[in-house]
């Protein structure tokens, strides 16, 4: 740990024990002056200096060592200048997807499983519209997230989702007006797409599990399994009913994230 980050732990944990600088210096036989000058960031003391303070304060030279690794590492202090503004919009936007995406599979399980378009055209595309771009920004918390904890692989993956969306309702869109490709082809397709990229996905959610505990390795073992489900086609029937639970837990996830930014912000 760095200076004045170093310092700064030093006043604190010296608080915390109810020392003064004076009593300190009692417990580890310092000059009173070198204490003063490491406190306020101005000398970077030696290590066995630095063990010798932190033994008398009942800390252990790993532990600070780890603490830095934490903070540093783990979490990307410049991503925090994000407004947690957008995270809210997020998870509200997955609600929003949430919700919708029970009358989007009514409407399409009609459409391409009995060949019937049970609303009108204007109406089919305003619905997959609103849905594309809820799960797009729903999407783009996670990669807003992704540059917080410094997790590349997580924003890989909501970036792959994305574009599979996009690819995929635009293609249901347009092809009102034209005789659309072998439905079979392009569903097989686009099971197989979404797979990979919600594999993906899930392996990035579990690397979130330090900062932020169970939620993301349970929804990441749910996206990996999923994943599979759809990259097997013949499985992904069964794929579809882990997105209910999925979707609420990534809309939980990133609740967490956005309280998480919001705290930092205002320290």
């Amino acid at each position: 740990m760095k200076q004045p980050e170093l310092g700064q732990k030093i006043v604190e944990l010296r608080k915390q024990k109810g020392f003064t600088q004076e009593e300190l210096v009692e417990q580890c036989n310092i000059n009173v002056r070198t204490i003063q000058r490491i406190e306020a960031g101005e000398v970077t003391p030696r290590s066995f200096t630095l063990k010798t303070i932190l033994n008398a304060l009942g800390e252990d030279l790993e532990n600070l060592q780890e603490s830095k690794t934490t903070d540093s590492e783990s979490f990307n202090l410049e991503g925090i200048k994000f407004s947690s503004f957008y995270l809210k919009l997020a998870w509200i936007c997955g609600l929003i997807y949430f919700l919708s995406g029970f009358v989007e599979f009514a409407v399409d399980y009609a459409r391409f499983q009995e060949d019937e378009l049970i609303i009108p055209k204007a109406a089919y595309i305003s619905l997959k519209f609103i849905v594309m771009i809820a799960y797009i920004y729903f999407m783009w918390g996670f990669v807003l997230s992704g540059k917080i904890f410094n997790n590349y692989l997580l924003k890989i993956g909501a970036f792959f989702l994305i574009g599979t969306t996009i690819l995929f309702y635009g293609y249901d869109m347009v092809s009102l007006y034209f005789e659309p490709f072998n439905t079979e082809y392009v569903m097989t397709t686009q099971s197989i797409f979404f797979g990979m990229g919600s594999f993906i996905f899930g392996l990035a959610l579990m690397r979130l599990k330090d900062p932020l505990g169970k939620i993301p390795e349970i929804a990441g073992g749910f996206e990996v399994v999923s994943g599979l489900l759809f990259i097997l086609v013949f499985m992904a029937w069964l794929g579809v009913f882990f997105l209910i639970p999925l979707v609420i837990l990534k809309i939980i996830l990133l609740y967490k994230i956005e309280e998480l930014v919001r705290k930092q912000s205002n320290e």
